[in-house]
């Protein structure tokens, strides 16, 4: 290390230590006037005006009840897909998984599969 830097740095600190202390009344620029706050006057009652009151929106027609929804139909099972191994069997407990995937419920294991027909067939 240079014999200069820590004497520069010395001879600084004071002037630094000196910028940080305020030399003279922060409010002393400011104006010692005050302003009187304005008289509060209540309005008088005649001029306080009146709620108005609305009528509330009749329908045009009332509207018909034609009793209870009537109850949807419970959509037909869809038929499980077909998975097929790679010589063209159906395999029994494969699903569909999701999109070129199929789950062996015997294994456990997934499967990538390509579409094939009315289902897929098992890559391996």
């Amino acid at each position: 290390m240079r014999p200069t830097l820590p004497l520069l740095l010395m001879a600084l600190l004071p002037a630094l230590a000196l910028a940080q202390v305020p030399t003279a009344d922060p409010t002393a620029t400011r104006s010692a006037t005050t302003v009187a706050p304005a008289p509060v006057v209540p309005p008088p009652q005649a001029a306080r005006p009146q709620p108005q009151v609305l009528p509330s929106p009749q329908p045009a027609q009332p509207i018909k009840s034609t009793g209870p929804a009537p109850i949807a139909p419970v959509p037909a099972p869809k038929p499980a897909d077909k998975v097929y191994d790679r010589n063209g069997r159906i395999v029994p407990g494969v699903r569909p998984a999701g999109p070129n995937r199929v789950f062996d419920s015997r294994t456990g294991r997934y499967y990538d599969s390509v579409p094939a027909g009315d289902g897929q067939q098992i890559k391996r």
